[in-house]
């Protein structure tokens, strides 16, 4: 399975994207641009955006960073700078503990990891075979996904604490691209709700286990008010990775780089200007 890497423009070391559960590259437009005046940016398209891919074919985040490690290598790259946001973030740290040399450098906005309760209530659903029955995958699946016309879905999300604090330039990006025309006049999401779904299900067990090989310079940055990366992983992240750099992002939630673009690329850049010579 092939997938295309979307090009956002930029000169430099190669920066490689990778978007959370849900959202279309597009909707890190404004990110990206900033991001541009550095580095040249580009985003993998992933299997939910590959018209009638099988969610079933997913069985592990592990996939998705196998994903990211497969198209950069077999397009000849090594020494990419890779960033990523919530499974991205996740799955980009998978990516680069799987395969020393890849990457330059990690950052992960917001990943989700888990530990404590949380990580041994999903080992118990999964040994039972119930994630499917998990409260945010069947949230998902119920998920409205068509609407009469963009602008009627731009109200009602705005009204959803989710989305109430979105830059206006994310918000407008996401509503254009985030839904695509039907052949019956209407709007549907152009992400299908069964691959947001299967994202959430397919969680690991374990992730501690896919990323504590990563040795790239790192910095692993968390909102401050994240219901996705809690402080007691962000404290495991320093156990677990002790070469990361981990840091909080004041009075952010865990969609902060659709919140705040501007702050989140600048602290991307700091940390990317500020590392290491290559040896």
């Amino acid at each position: 399975m092939a997938l295309e890497l979307d090009d956002w423009g930029g000169t430099g070391p190669l920066l490689h994207f990778a978007c959370a559960n849900g959202f279309p590259p597009e909707t890190y437009r404004k990110l990206f641009a900033r991001l541009a005046t550095r580095y040249h940016v580009v985003s993998l398209r992933t299997r939910p955006l590959i018209p009638d891919e099988d969610p079933k074919r997913l069985t592990n985040w592990s996939e998705l960073g196998d994903d990211i490690a497969r198209e950069l290598k077999v397009r000849g790259r090594s020494g990419v700078l890779g960033v990523g946001h919530s499974v991205g973030g996740a799955s980009t740290l998978m990516a680069s503990a799987a395969n020393p040399g890849l990457f330059r450098a990690v950052v992960a906005l917001d990943p989700v990891l888990i530990t404590g309760p949380r990580a041994w209530a999903v080992r118990l659903m999964k040994l039972l075979g119930r994630m499917d029955r998990a409260a945010i995958v069947q949230g998902a699946l119920r998920r409205r996904d068509r609407w009469p016309t963009r602008q009627e879905a731009a109200d009602a999300y705005r009204e959803r604490k989710l989305f109430r604090d979105w830059d206006a330039d994310c918000f407008h990006d996401y509503i254009t691209h985030g839904l695509v025309p039907t052949p019956e006049g209407d709007f549907k999401l152009r992400i299908p709700r069964e691959w947001e779904a299967r994202i959430f299900e397919t969680f690991p067990a374990d992730p501690w286990k896919l990323i504590r090989a990563n040795a790239a310079p790192t910095l692993v940055l968390r909102g401050e008010k994240s219901d996705a990366l809690l402080p007691a992983a962000l404290a495991r992240v320093e156990r677990e990775l002790p070469l990361a750099k981990c840091d909080v992002l004041p009075l952010a939630a865990h969609l902060f780089p659709l919140e705040q673009p501007r702050e989140t690329a600048e602290r991307i850049l700091a940390f990317l200007e500020n590392l290491p010579p290559e040896k």
